[in-house]
Order: structure tokens, then C-alpha cells, then sequence
């Protein structure tokens, strides 16, 4: 238990203890992380200069900064697991880089990752069911097991629970990791709640301590629990959803307040670029003169 490879092993059974999702992800992280320390190495030769020796090599292999960060975030993990369980006394200190790009307002894949592995069990549940759904905290915080459908797949949000001051549904019946996620947390049922603790619903406090923390972490510091519903918001219009369908899902009243959060980011917008310029065509009433006719005859004898 006491080498690299031990600190591996608790961590992936730890992650399907806990039922987690994208496990591929993890392994790749402790595949790199193996290849570098060796899985027999003693974990007390894992001390602070070889954890910069490794996101020095990392980096001249050419991996993003928010990966090398990830990986080693994955690795604490594995300490932190070692001492909950009595293998270990300390853990060096890990510190983490800010990576400038992290404060987006939207949580990339690999990002959304990396902050589900610093959270409680709990508020990980949560967390996961904002970003699915689009609901505001409150209203995922304080969901009861009255207001969830097993059976027919629907959660429903009674008015007075809702900010805009609207009923709503959400069918989640054909959303596999919702469903997945909903059984989960009724085999931890424990009183009225969805999302508890000891039976109470989990606390603001709670989740803000659980968020700060993990985002800190996870190098995501500036990231808000918000920034899940404008995530979500974008990734249902990335799958071909209307405007109209997104509002009635996440619980926009108007499209003015739909609109203030502009859930098109640049990845989007480099997407309608390409779809314009992307077959080196010109439109019937954009047709160059002059210099401009040059500088597009020349990027096509280019092409």
C-alpha cells in the first residue's frame, strides 16, 4: 500500500465505491503518473521537487497545463485516501498552478473532472445534477423525493419552489447518467430530501465550504456553483435544443434574462467561423475587389 502503485489502487476502488462516472479518465491520469514515479516506487521518495520534475516533463511532452494539474490532483487524491484509511501519517504539499483560461464562466469536460474528484460524496451528487439540469442551487438543494417520478422519469418543481415563480418539469427518464444519479441517491435515502446529510438537506454553508475547497484544488479557483447553469444551458443548445426548450427545462422566464447569460462561448463562435468559411467559399453578395480580392485568391493557392 506504501508505493505509488498502492495509492492507485485505493484511488480507483475508492471512485467505483462511489459509483463515479468517466473512470477511463482517472486511469488515464494514474497512467502517466505511473509511467514517471513507477508504480513499485516508495511513496516517500514522492516529495515536492519530483512533483515539479514531473509537471516539467509533463509539460515538455506538450500537455495542457489544466491536465498536468489534473493528474497531479488525482495523486493527492491517492495521498489523502492513504491517510483517511491509516496508511499514512503525511502527504507532501501539492501546489497547483492557476491555469489563466480557468475563469471561463463554462466547465469543459476535463475541468468538471477534475473538481468532482475534490468533492464530498454528498455535494458531488449535487454538483452533478446542477451541471445535468440547469437548476439554480437552491432548487437541486432542497429537492424532495415528493417531487421525483421514479417510475414515469419526471422531477417536478412546485411553483413556490421556483425562482421565476413557474412550475416545471424535468423528464429525465431518457438521460441516462440523471437516472443513474437519481438511484443512486434514493439507495442513500435518508428522510425527505434528494440531497442530504444525516437526513437534513445539505446546508449552504456546506456546499460553499465543499465548493471553495474543491475548486482551490482543482485549479479552478474563480468558478461558481452558477457557472453550472449557464454549462448546462450551452451544452443543451450544443445538442440542438431550442432556446424555447431550454428556458422551459432550466427555468428562464424571459429571454432577457435568458439572454444576460450568454451561454455562447468562443468555442461556439470558432464553430460558426468554420461553418462560414470552412468549405473556402465566398457568399453570392461577398465578392472581393481589389487588395481584398488578392488576399483571398491568395489564401486559396495556399490552401
Amino acid at each position: 500500500k506504501k508505493l505509488v502503485g498502492g495509492l492507485r489502487a485505493l484511488a480507483e476502488k475508492q471512485y467505483d465505491i462511489d459509483g463515479r462516472r468517466s473512470k477511463d479518465r482517472l486511469v488515464q491520469y494514474w497512467d502517466h503518473l505511473e509511467r514517471f514515479f513507477g508504480a513499485g516506487t516508495r511513496i516517500v521518495h514522492v516529495a515536492g521537487v519530483r512533483l515539479d520534475d514531473y509537471a516539467a516533463a509533463r509539460l515538455a511532452e506538450g500537455a495542457a497545463r489544466q491536465t498536468v494539474n489534473n493528474e497531479l490532483a488525482a495523486l493527492r487524491r491517492g495521498f489523502r485516501l492513504a491517510i483517511d484509511k491509516g496508511l499514512l501519517a503525511a502527504a507532501p504539499v501539492f501546489k497547483l498552478p492557476k491555469v489563466p483560461n480557468a475563469r471561463s464562466g463554462f466547465f469543459e469536460d476535463g475541468d468538471f473532472a477534475a473538481l468532482l474528484l475534490e468533492l464530498p460524496t454528498d455535494v458531488r451528487d449535487l454538483v452533478q445534477f446542477l451541471r445535468a439540469t440547469g437548476w439554480r442551487r437552491d432548487e437541486g438543494r432542497l429537492l424532495r423525493w415528493a417531487s421525483v417520478d421514479r417510475k414515469g422519469g419526471i422531477i417536478r418543481l412546485e411553483e413556490v419552489r421556483s425562482k421565476s415563480g413557474e412550475p416545471r418539469v424535468f423528464p429525465f427518464g431518457l438521460a441516462p447518467a440523471v437516472k443513474a444519479l437519481i438511484k443512486r441517491r434514493w439507495a442513500a435515502r435518508n428522510g425527505l430530501y434528494v440531497f442530504h446529510r444525516h437526513g437534513q438537506p445539505l446546508g449552504i454553508g456546506a456546499v460553499r465550504a465543499a465548493w471553495k475547497r474543491a475548486t482551490k484544488r482543482a485549479g479552478l479557483e474563480g468558478m461558481l456553483v452558477h457557472d453550472l447553469r449557464r454549462t448546462a444551458a450551452r451544452d443543451f443548445r450544443r445538442a440542438g435544443v431550442s432556446e424555447g426548450e431550454i428556458m422551459k427545462l432550466c427555468g428562464w422566464r424571459t429571454r432577457s434574462m435568458f439572454d444576460r447569460y450568454n451561454i455562447i462561448d468562443e468555442a461556439d463562435l470558432a464553430a460558426a467561423v468554420a461553418k462560414r468559411f470552412g468549405n473556402g467559399k465566398q457568399t453570392a453578395n461577398m465578392k472581393p475587389s481589389g487588395p481584398a480580392s488578392n488576399f483571398v485568391s491568395s489564401n486559396r493557392s495556399n490552401s
